[in-house]
């Protein structure tokens, strides 16, 4: 009986995992413009990070903007202050070398400049959203693609354009760090 129900607990727990609160995830990097390349992979993505002390399961989440949202994310467990790169299944094999990576369905495709993009629960709650435009990456240059625009301080995600700023990693952004 006591092997049944540990049994029954490993397979479910993943299940049972909360995390349903506004803010317990968020869209804390963005690539909108992968081109012209700079030194990460000619993909469009978005970068999640757990702000809480407790795993979440993304599973039947959905990643999406004002034409709609993406299919549901598969069960993924995100640790504590962990990160996990979402996109296309055709971007996962180059992604995967910076971290983390989960591929969705019907990813939206990510405007250059101004859009909402959202990330809801699987009961429909939407978590975070962010409405950027070109104008966060603050630098003339690196506003012309090639480069992800990142959040400064996820602790404070309603601060709008200026919590986010160009990435100034060489390669264009950080995926997965």
């Amino acid at each position: 009986m006591k092997t049944t129900l540990s049994l029954l607990l490993l397979l479910f727990v993943p299940y049972l995992l909360p995390a349903q609160n506004r803010f317990d995830v968020v869209i804390d990097e963005i690539m909108a413009d992968p081109s012209p390349v700079v030194g990460l992979p000619n993909h469009e993505w978005i970068e999640l990070k757990n702000t809480t002390a407790t795993p979440i399961n993304l599973l039947n989440w959905r990643i999406g903007d004002a034409s709609g949202q993406s299919g549901p994310l598969p069960n993924y467990i995100l640790q504590p202050d962990s990160f996990v790169i979402v996109c296309t299944g055709s971007a996962v094999a180059a992604m995967s070398a910076f971290g983390s990576t989960i591929a969705v369905t019907s990813f939206p495709s990510l405007d250059n400049d101004g859009e909402q993009v959202f990330i809801k629960a699987a009961n429909g709650r939407t978590i975070h959203a962010v409405n950027y435009s070109s104008g966060w990456y603050q630098n003339e240059l690196k506003k012309e693609g090639g480069w992800t625009i990142e959040m400064i301080d996820t602790k404070n995600p309603c601060v709008g354009s200026s919590n986010w700023k160009a990435s100034i990693s060489t390669t264009g952004g950080t995926p997965g760090k």
